[in-house]
């Protein structure tokens, strides 16, 4: 920890390695400390400043941008295909942002796949040059078939073996959006190499190289050797960027579109269709200019393996599930945790360290998968802490969700009137006139205090009633009662829609704030 920051907690920092300037726009953007510290990170996230968010509008602009590649490949060729992708910088220019560290979370894993790739193609070369068995893998309709259904019923299988039970209309959104936002990857990449053959040979000899320089450390040691980063903290860095306001909106948002997760969401890489072109140029460039010798990626054994186990560790686990269960790699559910928080828990469930160390975990979080985490101040080195681990036994991790919710059930089902057109607030036009002090507003926390009331753009909402039907559920909103949850608001993004049902539930003006963007619209507005 130590070498990859400069000061202990809780004021972690490494802003003083930035220019002034930088310095202030990482502390105003919520720019991870990691991050500050390298140059070339900052070069992409001084524009971060400037782009509005895509409007709603857009958004067909950007689906249609991003699955152009497919049909364009099919009508004109690989080439036109990969290059119709670069639409999407022009719907969402951020995106450009996330799909470029995206392409570094990874890319040690790649380079090294294709490494291995070459020397099982020279081994098999000339072990097997007189050998008059071959077995080739070609890329044909017949293969897609077989790939796109393998993978539904490794989802499903993940699901019902593993997962909270969901109402079929919740399960079946996850299933046609998830698997548009996961699978489209695999349409274009697909697409770009239909017609090619790998050597099997290839294949599985690349894989079980893989697998040896990982289990017996020389893989880490190269990555030390270069002064490269472990996949746990390139992942925590790339996700906090992905999450900051102004980029979100571009690319990231398309994976967290629904609440909560399923194994249909996950991605081979975690990610939503906006972040995955310099991917898809990994996958494919490398095989179409060397076909015959270069398989992609997403075919190597360990990471098919790595696609698997990200099913479920994108599934929110039941109740009595554990890692003994096939298709169970998160018991407690802290991936899940952090497609409900938003905000929290940017890291891997295998390194939940991170998160606790940088102040992003969950609040309540005690580990994950088994362990249990926490961080003291080292009494001999006031510039060290230290970490303690311990095996959780029979301690559960896991933090409680909506039913278990620490609030009490008439909070998380409050006995109110759910009137969609109505409003739980105050009535039409006394608002205007009404000016709420913070104290109030902090006072209003749950039902049984008044009020579950929330602050945007310098009004304050009661969201009593609103919290059942609150497509995000209600524990997001329960966490950012009786504060001013402006900064998550735009950064999450909402539709003209989602803000004009704000308006039925208004209480009066935040005392000391003006209001401004929609809000001032609705002041606007005949009573």
């Amino acid at each position: 920890i130590p070498a990859l920051v400069s000061s202990p907690l809780p004021e972690v920092s490494c802003y003083e390695h930035c220019p002034r300037s930088d310095a202030a726009v990482c502390r105003s953007h919520g720019v991870p400390p990691l991050v500050a510290a390298h140059p070339w990170l900052l070069l992409l996230l001084r524009s971060e400043v400037r782009p509005h968010p895509p409007r709603h509008a857009e958004w067909p602009l950007i689906l249609a941008s991003g699955f152009s590649q497919a049909p364009c490949r099919e009508a004109f060729g690989w080439q036109v295909g990969l290059l119709a992708g670069l639409l999407q910088f022009v719907a969402a220019p951020l995106s450009l942002t996330g799909s470029f560290i995206r392409l570094f979370t990874n890319l040690s894993d790649c380079l090294i796949h294709y490494a291995l790739n070459i020397s099982a193609f020279l081994i098999c070369s000339v072990m097997l040059a007189s050998s008059p068995l071959q077995l080739r893998l070609r890329i044909d309709m017949v293969f897609v078939i077989a790939f796109f259904t393998i993978d539904f019923a490794l989802n499903l299988f993940v699901y019902f073996r593993t997962a909270e039970s969901w109402n079929t209309a919740r399960l079946v959104k996850h299933i046609a959006y998830g698997t548009f936002n996961t699978k489209t990857y695999f349409v274009v990449v697909l697409g770009c190499l239909y017609g090619l053959e790998f050597d099997l040979f290839v294949v599985v000899l690349a894989s079980c190289l893989t697998k040896c320089i990982s289990m017996t450390g020389l893989q880490q040691r190269l990555l030390n050797m270069c002064g490269w980063p472990c996949f746990a903290i390139t992942f925590y860095v790339e996700h906090r960027i992905g999450h900051m306001p102004r980029v979100y909106p571009h690319a990231h948002k398309m994976h967290h579109y629904l609440h909560d997760t399923t194994a249909f969401d996950a991605h081979i890489y975690g990610s939503g269709l906006n972040e995955e072109y310099f991917w898809i140029l990994a996958e494919t460039l490398p095989c179409l200019l060397c076909p015959g010798m270069l398989f992609p990626y997403f075919l190597n054994g360990t990471t098919l393996y790595s696609s698997w186990t990200n099913k479920g560790a994108h599934s929110r686990t039941a109740d009595g599930v554990d890692l003994s269960t096939t298709g169970c790699f998160d018991e407690d559910n802290f991936h899940a945790d952090h497609h409900t928080w938003h905000r929290a828990n940017f890291g891997s469930s295998t390194a939940p360290l991170i998160d606790l160390y940088f102040g992003t975990a969950c609040p309540g979080l005690k580990g994950a998968n088994g362990r249990l985490y926490a961080i003291h101040s080292d009494n001999q080195d006031s510039n060290s802490l230290r970490v303690h681990i311990t095996e959780a036994g029979s301690t559960s991790c896991r933090i409680p969700h909506e039913s278990d919710s620490p609030h009490k059930s008439s909070d998380v089902h409050p006995v109110v009137a759910v009137d969609h057109e109505g409003s739980s607030g105050a009535e039409a036009g006394d608002w205007r006139s009404r000016v709420v002090n913070l104290k109030e507003l902090q006072e209003k926390r749950s039902v049984d205090a008044g009020g579950l009331w929330v602050a945007l753009h310098g009004a304050v909402f009661d969201l009593s009633a609103f919290q059942r039907i609150h497509p995000g559920g209600a524990q997001v909103l329960q966490m950012y009662a009786g504060t001013d949850a402006t900064k998550t608001f735009d950064e999450i993004g909402h539709s003209e829609k989602a803000k004009l049902m704000a308006k039925k539930r208004l209480v009066g003006i935040l005392e000391g704030h003006q209001p401004d963007d929609f809000v001032v619209d609705f002041m606007a507005a005949e009573p």
